[in-house]
């Protein structure tokens, strides 16, 4: 596997910087590393007589490896500007527009990508306000749009006066190394959120199914409409909620 890092910060060896250094650490030995560190690069769009050599040699880097580790620190509540210039300068080359200007996946599509960033606030503020989230929903829409498949995230809170790696964060970025150190070419996943999917109806029905026959016999009906809107509240209540846990609360980002 060939992996290449992104690193879209204002030092190289900074806290996310070093975040990223112990993820490619804890990959294989075998495993073919390289990172491109934005700022050591004369970035700037393509025009019609022109094209960025800069973004020429980073393209060839992109279509080389199997899995982008895209690193950059989250400013004020958003994508680093080095990252995101980055980004815009690579557009037409990670997709294709159609006449109708549709946004097609080009020449990547199919490769792995994971996510890194940093920020001063704690785990517990970002928990609560989401300060990062901006940053990766930036990131997940670039790369989504260009076909690639995501594998990960990283969020490494309370830098702000700290130059040390939090040990916990440590053990994060060592298990998300050994998660895309098996990455397959392609997603593999898509049955598996069906059968995930099945799983929660057929646990929320019967859930509704149980409840609705407490409320039924206590309240003696077995009029249709009684039974049909109660199954439909309870069955919504039960979903949503479960919707709610593995969309927003599962996944907030600490």
């Amino acid at each position: 596997m060939k992996y290449l890092a992104i690193l879209g910060s204002h030092k190289r060896d900074g806290i996310t910087g070093q975040y990223l250094d112990t993820v490619l650490d804890a990959l294989p030995a075998s495993a073919e590393k390289e990172i491109v560190f934005l700022r050591d690069y004369d970035i700037y769009p393509d025009t019609m007589h022109d094209k960025c050599p800069a973004l020429d040699a980073i393209e060839a880097k992109m279509a080389a490896c199997d899995v982008w580790i895209i690193a950059a620190p989250t400013y004020w509540s958003g994508l680093s500007g080095v990252m995101k210039y980055f980004f815009d300068c690579m557009r037409f080359r990670m997709v294709r527009m159609t006449k109708k200007m549709d946004t097609l996946p080009g020449q990547f599509k199919n490769k792995h990508y994971v996510s890194l960033t940093t920020c001063f606030t704690s785990s517990v503020e970002n928990f609560v306000t989401g300060a990062t989230d901006q940053t990766f929903v930036t990131i997940d829409r670039v790369l989504t749009s260009a076909g690639l498949i995501k594998k990960g995230e990283f969020v490494g809170t309370g830098t702000w006066q700290y130059h040390e790696l939090r040990p916990k964060k440590i053990q994060e970025c060592q298990r998300l190394a050994q998660k895309i150190a098996h990455a397959d070419r392609k997603d593999d996943e898509t049955l598996k959120r069906y059968i995930l999917l099945f799983g929660m109806i057929a646990v929320t029905t019967l859930v509704t199914m149980g409840i609705q026959n407490i409320f039924l016999h206590l309240f003696s009906a077995s009029v249709f409409w009684l039974a049909y809107i109660s199954f439909v509240l309870i069955f919504f209540l039960l979903l949503a909620g479960l919707l709610h846990f593995f969309t927003f609360v599962r996944h907030r980002r600490r």
